[in-house]
């Protein structure tokens, strides 16, 4: 039996992309193709990076893939979190093309969105330039199909 999926299509003028509703998806679905380089981080929490962490690795074939775990919970959504993010992309010597992952919802799309939209502004002490600063964000929402509201139309 296949699994049941449902795709929606997001126009936006010269961009569009899909989102693909299919339960068992993660880490078998290439998305790579949505990529802008060949460098990945990953963002998630302590609650959801242990169940589905290595399966949205698998995800991104070609691509390195590295990952900041936070901690779970509206009160980490802080500067000091946000940090974390940004001394990771620069330990890790990410580029300008590194695309960020949410991996779960909530404070992890917001700080990882946030991140994204702010990289260009991070520093360090040795450069004179920004060392990262990724144009944008893949979110990807990890959690039992069961718990996932279904609209109707």
């Amino acid at each position: 039996m296949q699994p049941k999926q449902d795709h929606l299509n997001v126009e936006l003028g010269e961009r569009r992309y899909p989102i693909v509703i299919e339960e068992g998806s993660l880490g078998r679905i290439d998305l790579s193709p949505w990529v802008t380089g060949e460098q990945v981080l990953i963002v998630s929490n302590e609650t959801v990076a242990p169940l589905y962490l290595e399966q949205a690795r698998a995800s991104f074939p070609g691509c390195r893939v590295d990952e900041v775990i936070l901690p779970d919970g509206e009160r980490y959504k802080t500067w000091e979190t946000l940090n974390r993010i940004f001394d990771v992309l620069i330990d890790k010597q990410h580029t300008r093309r590194t695309t960020l992952v949410a991996l779960g919802g909530g404070v992890i799309g917001d700080i990882t969105g946030f991140a994204a939209a702010t990289c260009n502004g991070v520093w360090t002490s040795s450069r004179s330039r920004p060392r990262c600063s990724p144009r944008w964000m893949l979110p990807l929402v990890a959690r039992p199909a069961s718990t996932i509201p279904r609209a109707r139309i």
